[in-house]
């Protein structure tokens, strides 16, 4: 089997993404909120604001497994049907992490952040296969929600839009008229986290805290407390550092403002690669000059969801090439640790082309890696 030379797609490290700092706003995924439109003349919306919390149970041979490491997953919006309406297969390698990770049927592309919240978790040291992450959703309207499901929907992904605002009018209390951030006031003095501070979370882990405090109308901070995080104490303490030594301008006294920080743990390298020549292809008829006649067309389309986590993949994938230089036949062999990584790289192969020869390639094979630039510290807040 010929394997025309390698692709390798980077992006540059992001170990704490500039949006992600105390200031920054996460550029919007995501199709955008779903929220009941208003009632006639301006009325309230005629159906309350809800979202969907899920709840997620993993198994391998139809048995039930523990992750060692997990975490929140996140919600979503609007409302929608309930029930098992999203599983997961996936297969864990000998050091426990996730690989193989793929949807069963055709679940909505909103669905991606779920999927790369789940590649970070580990299992134990195990190699297993035939397993799958079980997703079902509780329906909770805005009015009626906890503060643990508050805290899913406003810290584990970060949103903007009418019902981000109203949970964090809910999270900062009664009585509560500063909202996200500032409450409308422009800061004199700002802090910020130190995000390298203490144990981060593991190789593309993210870990999370809500902080919640008063603004005097010298634009002291007050009161200033955890609403609640993810457990990562060293977080914890820094956002409330930064928060309490944040000095706003003079201007009207607000109570009951919220903000979230978090940070990424480091790169999580791809599993390995196999080697082609392990795994012939009797159907190939890929020519040598093929080295030279495919070109990519460079579209850099790192699955923003994993490069947000600085989680690392690749794909292979099959193609066939007529004389005249055109793609056709072009199907994913392979993609770790996600099946995502194989949908952009089909994308990438699909949009290239080569150069006209005298003879047609048969099930060649390019390997496309995406890899997270080191060096590149993007650490410092916008």
């Amino acid at each position: 089997m010929r394997v025309v030379p390698l692709v390798v797609l980077t992006a540059a490290s992001a170990v704490i993404p500039a949006w992600a700092q105390a200031g920054g706003e996460r550029p919007p995924q995501h199709a955008p909120v779903i929220i009941p439109g208003p009632g006639p003349d301006g009325a309230d919306p005629v159906e309350p604001m809800t979202f969907q919390v899920p709840d997620a149970q993993a198994a391998c041979d139809g048995e039930a497994v523990t992750p060692a490491y997990s975490e929140i997953l996140p919600a979503r919006e609007g409302m929608r049907l309930a029930g098992p309406d999203l599983v997961l297969a996936f297969a864990t390698a000998p050091d426990g992490r996730v690989t193989d990770l793929r949807p069963v049927g055709a679940p909505p592309a909103t669905e991606a952040k779920l999927q790369a919240a789940f590649a970070a978790w580990r299992f134990e040291p195990r190699a297993r296969a035939d397993c799958r992450l079980t997703v079902t959703w509780r329906t909770v309207a805005l009015a009626e929600a906890e503060t643990p499901d508050l805290l899913n929907y406003f810290a584990v992904d970060r949103r903007t839009g009418r019902l981000r605002d109203a949970v964090a009018r809910r999270l900062g209390g009664d009585g509560a008229d500063c909202g996200e951030r500032w409450g409308g006031r422009r800061p004199a003095v700002a802090a910020y986290p130190d995000f390298l501070r203490g144990r981060r979370p593991p190789p593309g882990g993210s870990s999370w805290t809500v902080v919640r405090w008063n603004i005097a109308a010298d634009g002291q901070a007050s009161q200033v407390e955890i609403l609640g995080s993810s457990g990562d104490a060293d977080l914890d303490a820094e956002g409330l550092r930064a928060v309490s030594e944040t000095r706003m301008r003079p201007g009207p006294a607000r109570t009951g403002c919220v903000y979230n920080f978090y940070r990424t743990g480091e790169t999580l390298p791809a599993p390995p690669m196999p080697a082609q020549e392990d795994r012939p292809d009797p159907l190939a008829a890929c020519p040598e000059a093929m080295d030279e006649r495919f070109r990519v067309r460079p579209r850099l389309v790192f699955p923003e969801v994993f490069r947000q986590r600085a989680i690392e993949g690749w794909a292979l994938v099959r193609f066939d090439v007529a004389p005249w230089g055109a793609i056709g036949n072009a199907a994913v062999i392979e993609a770790q640790p996600a099946a995502l990584f194989g949908e952009d790289a089909l994308r990438l192969v699909r949009a290239s082309q080569a150069t006209p020869g005298f003879e047609a390639g048969v099930r060649c094979v390019v390997p496309v890696r995406y890899r997270i630039e080191a060096g590149d510290d993007t650490s410092a807040p916008d």
